[in-house]
Formats: structure tokens, C-alpha cells, sequence
């Protein structure tokens, strides 16, 4: 199974979810247009707690970055739909 069965075999799951961005994201390593998403677990939000104890905006942003691939630093520069689209399919948040 290469990695394009393998992503729609997790989105039919609902595992995980591609997303395009409304507007791209300029990154260090180069631009993005596309994210791949997974929900987050458990074990992320116990990571970005021990990292981020006293700040819960922090703690949201490491546990989206652990479940889209970005660094922290790039949730700076995202338009506020695309954070919402990430926020919603990974935390299940509205």
C-alpha cells in the first residue's frame, strides 16, 4: 500500500483529513498549500501541558502542530479559517 492508499484509507476511516489552505502558508522550508490532519490524542495534549503549564493558547497550538506537522511558530502566520478548519477536525472544537 503506498502512502496515497494509505491517506484514503485513513480519511474513509475518518482517521485523518486533507485539507487545502484558503491562503498559503509561508514557512521556512517553503510554502504550503495542502495539510494532512490527524486528530489529536490524548498523549499530545499531556505533551503540551508539561511544555505550556501555564498558558492554554500555547497548549491548543503544540497539539495542533503535533496533529498537522507544522511548528508552533507557524500557526503565526495562518489565516484565521485555516486555524479554525485545523482546530475543528483535530479537536473537534466549533
Amino acid at each position: 500500500m503506498n502512502n496515497n492508499e494509505a491517506q484514503q484509507l485513513q480519511q474513509q476511516l475518518g482517521a485523518s483529513k486533507v485539507i487545502t489552505l484558503i491562503e498559503p502558508l509561508h514557512t521556512p522550508t517553503g510554502v504550503i498549500n495542502q495539510l494532512t490532519l490527524r486528530r489529536v490524542r490524548v498523549k499530545d495534549f499531556k505533551r503540551a501541558a508539561e511544555q505550556y503549564p501555564d498558558n492554554v493558547v500555547l497548549q491548543e497550538a503544540q497539539c495542533l502542530a503535533l496533529a498537522s506537522g507544522l511548528q508552533i511558530e507557524d500557526f503565526d502566520e495562518l489565516v484565521w479559517e485555516d486555524y479554525s478548519q485545523l482546530r475543528q477536525f483535530c479537536l473537534g472544537a466549533h
